[in-house]
């Protein structure tokens, strides 16, 4: 736990502040954090923009934690620029994985051995670390990572095709998709996503597969922007690999649904070129050569969006857990709806929790940035 304390996580440049230093990461965060605390917050009925998709299609919901793991690659490249021991790595893995294990824990209200789920988000990351940590030791740069990117997706196509053509009438069908015939061999039907019942797991092996896909984008990206540090016109280059992706995308659409249930190459491709693409904004925006004068104002207008990105595994999940304990306690009406009556606003109340989880979550990062504290493996 010891990186935990002192800040140094796997998923950002943490060393200090310098001239030139690349803060597109954290800003571009920091503002996927703000819609996903707002959205976590926002208790029911949600629009149905809001509500995951239930199977092939993609809601805008949809779109908020593959964003954060094409982030998270940009930041793994960042992170292991230089070569990282195997321990490290292994830590981070293993920290990950036992707060993802305590998560779900909380999530879902058991730790009955019998059908504890043994997947999810965390679980996604821990396995995304020590993938992406491992292959750093012998690809280090962006062309290496595109060769890692395109052999990634195109086993995913093979995979995904291949369980296509079994299906009756060539579709992936709940019934038949390779979550139910892999994770249910692996880890059980009582112990993935809803018991089985819905016949997949959004954070499956297959899944894992998609999720790599993504982040590997992220890694490219990454590598892209550390080769164009000080350059004014080095955020063309995201410009230009976000828009070779999303031409991937489009061509891997023709022979597969876009979907997050099975985090489809379509799906994982097409939401990576976006997040590629707002990094290229934030990077023109941000981190073009200029005064340091012109940085000071730059910090000081983006500092609150910097404290969450700098701890965005904390808010992301943490945010996640606090709505989940105050929606499921208090009885009827449940402890969510009683603190919104508290916080109307506008008349309104479920937009008064949500302006006040943004404070609480904004504040909480705010000290632990002030204090130099990252809360991350």
């Amino acid at each position: 736990m010891q990186d935990i304390v002192a800040g140094r996580g796997p998923d950002t440049d943490d060393r200090p502040a310098r001239p030139g230093r690349i803060v597109s990461l954290d800003v571009v965060r920091g503002v996927l954090l703000v819609v996903s605390v707002a959205v976590a917050s926002l208790i029911a009925p949600k629009p149905e923009q809001l509500v995951h998709a239930p199977w092939i299609g993609v809601r805008a919901v949809d779109l908020v934690f593959p964003l954060f793991v094409t982030l998270s690659g940009c930041g793994l490249a960042f992170a292991y620029r230089n070569q990282v021991g195997w321990w490290a790595t292994l830590r981070r893995s293993l920290v990950l994985l036992v707060v993802g294990l305590a998560y779900m824990a909380v999530v879902t209200q058991t730790v009955d051995p019998s059908r504890f789920k043994v997947t999810g988000p965390l679980q996604v990351y821990a396995v995304l670390v020590l993938v992406i940590g491992l292959l750093h030791r012998v690809a280090r740069g962006p062309a290496a990572w595109l060769v890692v990117t395109v052999v990634a997706a195109g086993a995913q196509v093979l995979l995904l095709t291949w369980s296509q053509a079994g299906c009756p009438g060539d579709v992936l069908t709940p019934a038949c998709n390779p979550s139910r015939s892999i994770d249910f061999a692996v880890f059980g039907t009582s112990h993935v996503y809803v018991s089985g019942e819905l016949g997949h797991d959004p954070e499956g092996i297959p899944s894992m597969l998609g999720a790599f896909v993504t982040a590997s984008v992220g890694v490219t990206a990454g590598h892209l922007a550390l080769a164009a540090r000080g350059s004014r016109l080095g955020w063309l280059r995201l410009v230009v690999w976000a828009g070779v992706v999303a031409g991937a995308a489009l061509a891997t659409a023709e022979v597969l649904p876009a979907m997050k249930r099975l985090w489809t190459t379509p799906f994982g491709l097409g939401v990576a070129a976006l997040g590629v693409l707002l990094m290229a904004v934030s990077m023109a925006l941000l981190d073009r050569p200029s005064s340091s004068g012109d940085h000071a104002v730059r910090d000081r207008w983006v500092w609150p969006l910097v404290a969450l990105g700098r701890n965005s595994l904390l808010v992301y999940f943490g945010s996640h857990v606090v709505m989940d304990v105050l929606s499921v306690n208090g009885g009827d009406p449940s402890w969510a709806v009683q603190l919104a009556d508290r916080v109307d606003v506008l008349g309104d109340p479920r937009l008064g929790l949500v302006g006040l989880m943004l404070v609480v979550w904004l504040t909480i990062s705010g000290l632990l940035h002030w204090r130099r504290i990252y809360l991350r493996p």
